[in-house]
């Protein structure tokens, strides 16, 4: 009776010993926020925020003109001949084509048309008097000689017409009796204008 009665005291012991050990670790579970949609799993809830069109403070603004910084080369090139259709103030005043100085006694005059051989004609004046009466100007240079008097010599190219493409145009060369060119000059006037040049014989 003794030896049961012990056996059962032990075996009360070891039963209540082995309720004392957790088996498991215990893990506190957060609540669920409350509002919160929980339709989905732990992990990836479905989201409840709500998308919303916001509409812009201004209203934009549409440019209709497609305003750009690039240059239509066919308007670029409209607009030159446009503007050479019209001749420079310059070529209805009387222009300047510089001074010469020099020790010879005769020069040599070269006169053609720079441009196209539209029928140019000029007349060629030296110290107030006509030196040539009429030319007109051809692609091909033509020449003459000018006998220049001790000091202030004055020639004149005085423009006859224009041509039929505006203005008079005319290539001037100065040459002395060497073949060296003194002076080169590109003459554009209108018709009725003159153009000077000044020859000093020292």
């Amino acid at each position: 009776m003794n030896k049961f009665f012990i056996f059962l005291i032990v075996l009360t012991s070891a039963f209540t010993t082995a309720q004392e050990i957790p088996t498991t670790t215990p893990r506190t579970i957060e609540p669920v926020p409350s509002g919160t949609n929980t339709s989905g799993s732990m992990l990836f809830p479905n989201s409840t925020e709500e998308k919303q069109y916001v509409r812009p403070s201004e209203t934009p603004t549409i440019d209709l003109t497609q305003k750009t910084d690039l240059l239509d080369p066919g308007v670029r090139f409209q607009g030159q001949k446009f503007k050479s259709d019209a001749p420079p103030v310059n070529f209805i005043n009387d222009t300047y084509l510089g001074e010469i100085r020099t020790g010879k006694q005769i020069l040599k005059m070269t006169l053609w048309d720079p441009r196209l051989e539209d029928g140019d004609r000029v007349r060629i004046w030296l110290n107030d008097e006509i030196l040539i009466t009429d030319m007109t100007l051809l692609n091909a240079a033509q020449g003459f000689p000018i006998t220049l008097k001790d000091g202030f010599n004055k020639i004149e190219i005085e423009a006859l017409n224009q041509g039929y493409s505006a203005p008079n145009t005319s290539g001037i060369v100065i040459r002395d009796d060497e073949g060296d060119v003194m002076e080169q000059k590109i003459c554009m006037i209108n018709a009725g204008v003159k153009s000077l040049l000044i020859v000093i014989k020292k």
